[in-house]
């Protein structure tokens, strides 16, 4: 990724709606070279998706500690919860991270399928800062 390639990534992480010329102004290039620039970061995986987050108190962050092997099984048994914003395979404390936002019913249902593959710690948001 070159400076340029930075420079849009930048602009796009403040405000994903912009025109790609309206990014071309702010970086030197044209709105068309903007726009096979991303479609090449997009192929490249640099960029993942375009999104809107919206904020929710209903928010938890997960971390998992695996009590054997059966990774694929427990991450397609993840994927298939709505609430589950990311699941991150990690290094360090736990085997993977997970970020959901689900209500507290929900919430229960959730960790007891997870409870069959890991022991887990949850961790609510309390408020956001940035």
């Amino acid at each position: 990724m070159d400076k340029k390639d930075r420079a849009i990534v930048d602009l796009l992480k403040i405000n994903s709606r912009m025109s790609w010329k309206e990014v071309g102004e702010k970086v030197f290039l044209s709105g068309q070279a903007v726009g096979l620039r991303v479609q090449n970061l997009l192929d490249r995986g640099v960029i993942e998706r375009f999104t809107v987050s919206e904020y929710s108190e209903s928010e938890q962050f997960i971390t998992i500690y695996m009590n054997g092997s059966r990774f694929e099984e427990f991450e397609n048994m993840v994927s298939r919860f709505a609430a589950v914003e990311a699941l991150h395979k990690i290094t360090g404390d736990g085997c993977y991270f997970i970020h959901t936002r689900f209500a507290a019913a929900e919430l229960e249902q959730f960790l007891q399928q997870v409870a069959l593959y890991a022991r887990y710690k949850v961790s609510h948001n309390l408020r956001r800062i940035k």
